[in-house]
């Protein structure tokens, strides 16, 4: 384990992330309820306003947007509300594609949906699928515009999972070992627990996290476009209306970003600073986790046992030794 760097990696970058999910609101310099200044009062208390956006400064340490947000509690708080999306988003794409997965490995019916669910979805980039889907002025007005995005991200990514939980449960089938299980007469449950879940569900857990870094990828780029889950219209003046991302998230600093970039770099350049970071934690911690246990099938990593067994062995050969002694001097 300490000779795999991407797992380290992977592990100190979720666990920083988990100390912004779970204590955000508690760090220093963090403001929870993130309100929005229209203006603040210039040097010395004086007439001059300055308006947003503000630069990096002793009051906004990563700056601010052109709402007036502070950058810094913004990221900070809005960790809980990207990484709740993209992992419900991925934990139920894996509880629907994993038996779907499996029944096309050993059913024809199911491996001709999966085959065709890919045909559907794989002749673009899900981006697209998605800014089509997502203009369509139904799911603009619709109350529950963040079920109708989930769902549909859900959708488009399931025939991309599906084909690999078929292909690594194919890849068992395959084998020789697998075989000689059918033949001593395993039932279906032992097949599972001795064949398919001890070598499937390592490339299974390494691709979810994995996936998790991708769809926080998709959503940065549906950011730059002004497509959000959670969105709302207000009109600025008959017939115009401008498009709001109502929920705190890591991309909605990213629309505008070729205009703010030239005027105001700090605003995209801190949010695009942490999705790439995240997205970099959860490939690597995905890698990881995949050349832990290929090392560990290998034998190149030796598993030891809990602490508190080692502990009680280590226990009674010291009692059975001390009484041996005993023994030889009586």
């Amino acid at each position: 384990m300490r000779k795999i760097p991407s797992l380290w990696i992977g592990i100190i970058g979720c666990t920083m992330f988990a100390i912004f999910f779970f204590f955000g609101p508690y760090l220093p310099k963090v403001d929870k309820n993130v309100p929005t200044h229209s203006y603040v009062v210039g040097p010395e208390s004086n007439l001059d306003f300055i308006l947003p956006p503000y630069p990096p400064n002793k009051d906004f340490l990563l700056g601010s947007d052109k709402k007036g947000r502070d950058i810094y509690s913004a990221l900070i708080m809005g960790t809980r509300g990207t990484l709740t999306t993209v992992f419900s988003i991925s934990v139920l794409t894996f509880l629907i594609a994993i038996p779907l997965g499996v029944a096309a490995a050993h059913l024809s019916f199911f491996r001709y949906v999966l085959q065709g669910w890919n045909y559907l979805f794989s002749r673009l980039p899900v981006f697209f699928y998605v800014i089509i889907i997502s203009t369509i002025p139904f799911f603009i007005f619709s109350p529950h515009r963040a079920i109708w995005m989930i769902s549909f991200l859900i959708i488009f990514e399931l025939g991309k999972v599906g084909e690999v939980v078929y292909k690594s449960v194919k890849l068992i089938q395959n084998t020789t070992y697998y075989e000689a299980g059918i033949l001593t007469g395993s039932k279906p449950f032992g097949l599972w627990k001795r064949y398919y879940l001890p070598n499937c569900y390592p490339q299974w857990v390494a691709y979810f996290v994995q996936h998790i870094g991708s769809m926080l990828f998709l959503l940065g780029q549906l950011g730059i476009f002004g497509i959000f889950i959670s969105q709302s219209l207000s009109q600025q003046g008959s017939p115009a209306y401008s498009i709001d991302n109502t929920a705190l998230v890591w991309p909605m600093f990213l629309f505008d970003v070729l205009i703010d970039f030239d005027a105001f770099p700090w605003v995209p350049l801190f949010g695009s600073m942490f999705i790439t970071l995240s997205m970099f934690v959860f490939v690597s911690l995905g890698e990881g986790i995949l050349e832990y246990h290929l090392r560990k099938h290998r034998g190149l990593i030796v598993q030891r046992k809990p602490f508190l067994f080692r502990w009680r062995k280590q226990n009674q050969t010291l009692f059975s030794e001390e009484k041996r002694s005993e023994t030889k001097i009586s």
